[in-house]
């Protein structure tokens, strides 16, 4: 267990071209941490420094308060799994989560190193596979052998590279779950990298969102879903995606309100609060409102008419187009409509929407930045 550290921490390749730029995080012993964002933006490379399987450009990488980066990954005491498992096809299950142990010096006893590998593949429930090669495994198989390569080693850091990727969705809910309860069992330092937001909303401590090489935000799931930093968290994190449109935000007196597709809506007492005291004023704002802060109301709403109807079991999703033809996103718990009501909400039907003053998010035009932001 430790806790690790990275300070301006940069990474550029050949050419000049900057992958990671001035990075600096420091993780607590025993937390896990995410990092999430879009394929390109740094992620993987970040936790391959970390690894040292990337040479570190420049700035430092401390675990335990050692700086590592000269060190080799092998004298770092971390464990890492990759997104193509990267098992051995020629040895069995036992001989592949064994490999690591079998390398150390000095030599670890050939009891110990049983002991060892039992004693994972139990925890993973892969016990009945020791004696297999890894062509007979499924996906979800190879990957526990790959964690339980990883787990055998007495490491300080753990490390997981996009390790469900390659799964089905059913299987990766059921790895997710797993992964929750491994860290349970373990108690470690992780460090996870997906570009699945849901991944790192159930999984994560803290999430690191990156883009472009860049932290855009830092915080727990709870913080980054309701506090955005700025316009790309906010649209980052959540499913549907949150909805967006340039408007006006007016003050008069104490009060704020805004008026989307023509619609004046009341902003929240404490959202006002913090828009006051930041001292806004009445301006061009970008406002944000999420599918699922949506509510179908039958008067002094946004008009709308439904496009496409996406039924999704316990919800529905309604793509609907206001009058000035920008399409929207609304979330409806199927629970809360009757049959004849979701049967009714088909391409052409016309609504009305509104949601709250409470849930909204404001965001500068120009710097995309939240205008919620204590300063």
């Amino acid at each position: 267990m430790a806790q690790v550290k990275l300070t301006n921490v940069k990474k550029i390749y050949q050419g000049n071209v900057v992958a990671v730029h001035d990075f600096n995080l420091d993780i607590q012993d025993k937390e896990f941490i995410v990092f999430v964002g879009p394929s390109g933006c740094g992620k993987s490379t970040t936790l391959r420094m970390v690894a040292g399987l990337e040479e570190i450009s420049e700035g430092t990488v401390e675990i335990d308060g050692e700086v590592v980066n000269d060190l080799q990954p092998k004298d770092r005491h971390i464990s890492m799994v990759f997104q193509n498992y990267a098992l051995y096809p020629h040895l069995t299950v036992f001989e592949n989560m064994a490999f690591p142990l079998r390398l150390l010096r000095p030599k670890m006893s050939n009891k110990e190193i049983y002991d060892r590998v039992t004693s994972a593949a139990e925890v993973l429930g892969i016990t009945e596979y020791l004696t297999r090669k890894p062509k007979a495994l499924s996906g979800g198989q190879r990957q526990r052998v790959a964690i339980g390569r990883a787990m055998v080693k007495d490491c300080k850091v753990f490390l997981m590279d996009e390790p469900l990727s390659n799964l089905d969705a059913k299987l990766r809910n059921q790895m997710r779950a797993e992964i929750i309860l491994l860290r349970k069992r373990i108690n470690t330092t992780f460090i996870y990298v997906t570009h699945d937001q849901t991944e790192a909303m159930t999984l994560g401590d803290r999430i690191v969102i990156m883009k472009d090489g860049y932290i855009m935000q830092v915080g727990t799931p709870t913080e980054v879903f309701d506090e955005p930093a700025n316009l790309f968290v906010a649209q980052f994190i959540g499913a549907p995606m949150m909805n967006t449109v340039k408007c006006q935000l007016i003050k008069e007196g104490k009060k704020y309100f805004v008026n989307p597709y023509g619609v004046k809506l009341e902003v929240d007492g404490e959202k006002a609060q913090i828009l006051a005291d930041n001292g806004v004023e009445t301006r061009d704002i970008i406002l944000g409102f999420r599918p699922e802060h949506v509510d179908i109301v039958k008067e002094n709403g946004i008009p709308v008419s439904v496009l496409v109807n996406e039924m999704m079991g316990s919800e529905i999703h309604l793509h609907v187009l206001t009058s000035d033809n920008a399409k929207l996103i609304v979330r409806v718990p199927t629970v809360r409509l009757t049959k004849e009501e979701r049967e009714g909400l088909t391409a052409g039907k016309e609504l009305q929407i509104s949601f709250p003053g409470k849930v909204m998010h404001f965001f500068d035009p120009e710097t995309e930045k939240s205008l919620l932001v204590k300063e």
